[in-house]
């Protein structure tokens, strides 16, 4: 099976390096957990390592915002999209054009830009915008599936409410092929986050918890977290 990287080693290495292509990866976990921060570094990896065009969908908040946020962390995405190997497109708000219009705006998107990976952050926002679950997932099948058809690796990025056990609306899990947890957890006197490989189709992945930690120009760091039981 072809690989997709993330270029983060300690999460490659867990597995079998990387995700399968073509596929899509639910990102799920708490606020402020660094979902957005793996993410972004899937994608910029993504262009400025292994030279694959990256579409990056701002649901949630602006692309100027996005690109501070992951300035103060070394990565300078405006050079990325000078030299049009990033795009980043915000759809802030659906009230006007509606979930329909935003599916198919993104595949638009993708197939002009011919993108190879593909972030939507975050699919909570289509959560909201619709009114059973069986709408959620045929809005998320449907454009997993015509993502796929364009070659595109997709990651969608999911909000978990603080001591949910549930991973969003509950079936993103079920059209996904990969499913990657990021918690905040008290431990002790403290507040720790940590992460955890679900679900990976095809491969043999890690299911061991790990730290983690976020750090300027490395962005993420994993390691093994064995206090956890």
């Amino acid at each position: 099976m072809e690989r997709v990287p993330f270029g983060i080693g300690e999460l490659d290495s867990l597995i079998e390096g990387g995700v399968p292509r073509g596929g899509l990866i639910i990102v799920a976990g708490n606020a402020g957990v660094g979902k957005t921060i793996l993410s972004a570094q899937f994608i910029y990896n993504g262009a400025s390592q292994y030279g694959e065009k990256g579409l990056y969908i701002c649901m949630s908040e602006t692309g100027e915002h996005f690109k501070a946020g992951m300035a103060s962390l070394g990565w300078d995405f405006s050079k990325l999209e000078e030299k049009s190997m990033v795009k980043i497109v915000e759809f802030p708000t659906m009230a006007k054009i509606g979930v329909e219009d935003v599916v198919s705006l993104i595949v638009d998107e993708a197939r002009k830009f011919k993108a190879e990976r593909v972030v939507v952050d975050s699919v909570s926002a289509l959560n909201m915008a619709l009114s059973r679950k069986s709408e959620v997932r045929a809005v998320v099948n449907l454009l997993a599936r015509m993502l796929k058809n364009l070659g595109c690796t997709t990651i969608m990025v999911t909000e978990n409410p603080w001591g949910s056990k549930g991973i969003g609306l509950g079936v993103e899990e079920f059209v996904s092929d990969g499913i990657i947890i990021m918690e905040s957890v008290v431990v002790g006197n403290r507040l720790d986050k940590r992460l955890m490989i679900l679900k990976m189709r095809g491969t043999n992945h890690d299911t061991r918890y790990y730290r983690l930690h976020v750090n300027k120009g490395s962005g993420i760091v994993l390691d093994l977290y064995p206090e956890i039981r």
